[in-house]
């Protein structure tokens, strides 16, 4: 797989290009903190090009759902998955319209909700990681749908490109939010291999995440 480069593809692309709408929908459900700015704050790391026919980004909640889409399925790497346990869809043009992606704020964040983990969602950093895996990996469906096409499994390829927008968003940040981050980076090092195998082997994470990871830069 060729590397790409993606401060050479925002220097290249149109900033003038519309970015998708982000738009809050929920029913019978309030998020634990304003999702809408960090998804807007990530959506701008991505350079245009990469954007270019992905209308909006709507954040929702699977409860709210009609009771007919609550009972429906998708499909992703070969096993079906019922619609209520997602945390994201990415919606490709289709008939007219544009594509769009659906994260659902409840699922994204319940396993962030319990024990002292649901601490950590009082910090605005940590409040990103949760919503920037589903975002990124949302977005990457719509790259490689549209921009970057590879003869790969769709969720490989998508997980691939959450590892690379990801690193793009981090290396974007300010000054003082990089020195925030750098011990936690230092940290993440020294426990890469070990967790990131640990992951793997659960089936967290997918092997082409793992071999993303694992390169430089």
């Amino acid at each position: 797989m060729n590397n790409v480069n993606l401060e050479t593809s925002a220097n290249s692309a149109d900033p003038s290009s519309p970015r998708p709408k982000v738009i809050a929908a929920f029913s019978g459900y309030t998020p634990p903190f304003d999702v809408v700015p960090i998804v807007e704050k990530m959506l701008e790391s991505v350079p245009p090009k990469y954007l270019v026919g992905l209308s909006e980004v709507v954040l929702t909640n699977t409860s709210g759902l009609p009771r007919k889409l609550r009972r429906s399925v998708t499909k992703a790497r070969k096993r079906k998955i019922r619609i209520v346990e997602a945390r994201g869809l990415y919606r490709q043009a289709w008939n007219g319209k544009p594509a769009w992606i659906q994260i659902f704020v409840d699922n994204t964040l319940s396993r962030w909700q319990s024990g002292w983990w649901r601490w950590g969602l009082k910090l605005p950093i940590m409040r990103e990681g949760p919503i920037g895996t589903v975002l990124f990996h949302e977005v990457g469906h719509h790259i490689h749908a549209t921009t970057q096409p590879e003869y790969r499994d769709k969720e490989d390829m998508a997980d691939v490109w959450k590892v690379r927008l990801r690193r793009h968003y981090n290396r974007s940040r300010s000054a003082w939010m990089k020195l925030l981050l750098f011990p936690m980076k230092l940290l993440s090092m020294v426990a890469f291999m070990g967790l990131d195998r640990r992951m793997l082997k659960a089936g967290i994470m997918s092997k082409a995440e793992f071999d993303e990871r694992l390169k430089k830069g």
